[in-house]
């Protein structure tokens, strides 16, 4: 029967010494980094359905804080985007009604410039996207909402040319801009007639398109553009500017509803902070270690291990002479 020699027996035993160490070592360096128990289920005792359950409120918490985040940059950018055709449409109204009022003509032609300019900026604004979904096109989140400028004035001018008097002119302008089966709705306007998203602004809503129709008369109405019945004397521009003004209204409208839809977010976000808060907390009470304790205990264990290597130094110099 072979013989097991006493410094292999030491030797043995301080070896498994040594790999317990490094194991509760390695445990109570990732509670001195984590503030968590490195053994929830030793150490909870039969209790760890309540630290999942813990564990996944806190994380429904966060999915939804997420969520709502999200929405909440969604209704700043919308809530951006309206101010700002509300500004390139500001003031137009008035300068041309001044104008048309001192018959001066040039006047006239300037704020029909800036009615062009401003439909460019206008339909660049309701083009504004959050990553790849644009925000006014409704369920059709990956079409741009509306034509160019350029397509829209086409569409006023071939009106222009059919219409046989000023009042078939404006019938046509009507049926265009309000009727839902006219071009604005169909044509024009790209994006989808419905949106899931409660959140969402539809860019085929009237405040749009009472806009988009004063901005198109009143940039046709230069007299470089010799575009029948849009004239500084003719009823469709004063109906144009009466529109652009009814739109610019129904925008501030529709930025309350925004505004509104925002403040509600903000006060779900505090709520769940606060849960959040209570929820860590709780969580932490019911599966946290003390990071200065766990460091401490850490030092202690490094020390022993220290203590331990050298002692498998000394062993493996050890004979049985030396021993006895």
């Amino acid at each position: 029967m072979p013989s097991i020699s006493l410094n292999g027996m030491l030797n043995t035993a301080v070896v498994n010494n040594i790999e317990g160490l490094r194991a509760r070592i390695e445990a109570r360096g990732e509670e001195a980094t984590t503030g968590f128990q490195s053994d929830l289920v030793q150490h909870l005792n039969g209790r760890i359905d309540q630290a999942l359950l813990g564990e996944r409120a806190i994380q429904d918490n966060a999915d939804e804080q997420s969520r709502l985040g999200l929405r909440r940059i969604r209704l700043s950018l919308t809530d951006s985007a309206l101010t700002s055709v509300r500004e390139l449409s500001a003031d137009l109204q008035i300068g041309m009604l001044a104008a048309i009022g001192t018959g001066e003509v040039e006047s006239q032609n300037l704020f029909a410039t800036e009615a062009r300019t401003a439909m460019d900026d206008v339909l660049s604004r309701l083009s504004a996207r959050n990553g790849e979904r644009f925000l006014f096109s409704g369920d059709a989140t990956a079409t741009r909402p509306f034509g160019t400028a350029d397509e829209l004035l086409d569409d006023v001018r071939a009106i222009a040319a059919a219409a046989t008097d000023e009042a078939d002119f404006a019938a046509q302008l009507d049926t265009y801009f309000d009727d839902p089966a006219g071009g604005f709705q169909t044509s024009f306007y790209r994006g989808a007639q419905t949106a899931s998203d409660p959140d969402s602004v539809l860019g085929n809503q009237s405040a749009f398109a009472d806009v988009l129709r004063g901005l198109s008369v009143m940039a046709l109405s230069h007299t470089a553009q010799s575009v029948p019945f849009t004239g500084a004397d003719s009823p469709a521009l004063t109906t144009a500017l009466e529109r652009l003004e009814r739109g610019r209204t129904e925008l501030v409208n529709i930025q309350a509803n925004v505004g509104m839809r925002s403040a509600n977010l903000d006060n779900e976000l505090t709520l769940l902070e606060r849960e959040q808060t209570l929820l860590n907390q709780a969580f932490t009470d019911l599966a946290g270690k003390d990071q200065f304790e766990a460091a401490t205990q850490l030092r202690e264990l490094e020390a022993n291990l220290e203590a331990s290597y050298l002692l498998t130094t000394r062993l493996s110099n050890l004979s049985i002479l030396n021993f006895l």
